[in-house]
């Protein structure tokens, strides 16, 4: 089925004049669709050898963006098919179409410290305007996805199982993995215990996913809603901080590059508290700091269990990829703890 077959099963009225690829997101094919009138689209085609349930998924964007904009922020706008549903199915291939948020741009990379603050306060906006909204009623679409305890414990089994041959390249950063290990239940321990709160957390809040406007630079959205589920706001500010730190340097050899900048830390979290201070709870502010630890040896644990079961999950351009991405996390845990937790 081509494009505009497939635009015509959704219920739009202007007549689409051109549909072409946009945007450099790695899970999901996206286009955007020109109309003869002013409104434009955002078609995806999305990923379902990731998103295994597509109906859970568009019906967690369908609930929080019906919530926020009920509230009087802008968000997500999902046109529904003409059969009035999320999404469009063909055979084994699933679409969507949103509203084109207009008149925006994203930061692909930090230039100046306004745009930290702004980013922090983007998603304090967005945690704080979904605070009445009940988390359970939101499904996992990716399960346990930041539950650190059973990331570790599929760790062990990788180390265990060794199916790649890997471990004997590996011993340092699996010692360096395991001399944590009693951290890793301290926020699902929190929250099994009712200490800290169940929330509806966003789970990929990298810069790039705020917009804003083009001639005000005010915050517009927080966009790319795919992981939208019940979590810790403590799991959005640790792992915001762990990419703000790690910056473009993911992947670089050179672990000179990776590091915990101050200032970094204190704009996001200022940004953040202008938003969420008088939600938050005791605990929950006693743990930022750990947070972007926690996230940040959690991000490492993830790259090297795919590594030593044979990079299946994570996609990867050498042999060695997800290990150096995996040593870049596990440089920057080291220095997040002995700095700033100790």
């Amino acid at each position: 089925m081509n494009i505009a077959d497939i635009l015509s099963k959704f219920n739009i009225t202007e007549r689409v004049l051109e549909c072409f690829p946009t945007g450099n997101g790695h899970i999901n094919s996206t286009f955007l669709a020109k109309t003869d009138t002013k409104k434009s689209y955002i078609l995806q085609k999305i990923n379902s050898n990731v998103f295994k349930n597509v109906d859970q998924l568009m019906n967690n964007i369908f609930l929080v963006t019906g919530y926020l904009r009920s509230n009087g922020f802008e968000t997500l706008e999902i046109i529904k098919t003409k059969d009035d549903k999320n999404y469009f199915q063909d055979e084994n291939d699933y679409y969507r179409l949103f509203v084109y948020v207009d008149n925006t741009i994203c930061c692909e990379g930090v230039t100046n410290l306004e745009q930290v603050f702004n980013a922090g306060k983007a998603f304090g906006l967005l945690h704080k305007s979904l605070k009445g909204f009940d988390a359970s009623k939101l499904d996992e679409v990716i399960p346990n996805f930041h539950n650190t305890k059973k990331r570790y414990n599929d760790l062990l089994d990788a180390i265990k199982n060794d199916c790649s041959n890997r471990v004997k390249d590996s011993k340092e950063e699996i010692d360096n993995l395991m001399k944590y290990e009693k951290d890793y239940s301290v926020v699902v321990n929190a929250l099994a215990n009712k200490e800290i709160s169940l929330a509806v957390t966003h789970n990929d809040p990298k810069i790039n996913n705020v917009l804003f406007d083009k001639t005000s630079g005010e915050i517009r959205a927080v966009i790319d809603l795919d992981t939208v589920m019940p979590g810790s706001y403590l799991y959005d500010f640790g792992d915001a901080l762990r990419s703000l730190f790690t910056g473009e340097y993911e992947d670089s050899k050179d672990l000179s590059k990776i590091g915990v900048d101050y200032q970094i830390f204190k704009m996001y979290t200022l940004g953040y508290l202008s938003e969420m201070k008088d939600v938050l709870n005791d605990k929950e502010i006693s743990l930022l700091a750990f947070s972007s630890f926690l996230l940040t040896v959690e991000s490492a644990i993830r790259f090297l269990t795919d590594y030593l079961n044979g990079d299946v999950y994570f996609k990867t351009d050498y042999s060695e990829h997800n290990l150096i991405r995996a040593r870049t996390q596990i440089k920057l845990a080291n220095e997040i703890y002995e700095t700033s937790l100790n």
